[in-house]
């Protein structure tokens, strides 16, 4: 049996982490988007022909936070996962998200063997890494 590619959105306003997302996420087993910030994430999410399975968000982005992002996610009663990821979360931050139900935090900066295992967890074992 084939398995569809993991819908990945990455909603990063630093183009170079962005990038790094795509490379270590993305290939046959995962497609990886990518949005600058909140607001060109929502358009995309409503453009897109198959859902997300995940969406992985930065919390500091021009135009619309992450939270704001999350909040309006869990508004339109988004199924997929979402983590979050940030070097700027203060306690209020994590409390606002933890209330939104998001599925996991992570700090920036990160290595890629731990966002990867992250995104599988989330899938319950869909591997996006490449096969040795």
């Amino acid at each position: 049996m084939v398995r569809q590619a993991l819908q990945i959105l990455a909603v990063e306003d630093e183009k170079a982490v962005a990038q790094i997302l795509a490379v270590v996420l993305g290939g046959p087993m995962a497609k990886v988007t990518r949005a600058a910030d909140g607001w060109e994430a929502l358009i995309k999410i409503a453009a897109a022909p198959h859902p997300f399975d995940v969406i992985i968000t930065d919390h500091r982005m021009p135009r619309m936070s992450g939270l704001e992002l999350v909040r309006r996610l869990r508004a339109r009663k988004f199924a997929g996962k979402i983590l979050v990821l940030s070097a700027h979360l203060s306690d209020e931050d994590i409390r606002g998200y933890e209330e939104l139900r998001v599925d996991m935090m992570m700090s920036k900066p990160f290595d890629f063997e731990e966002i990867q295992s992250a995104v599988a967890v989330l899938t319950k074992g869909a591997s996006v890494a490449a096969a040795a």
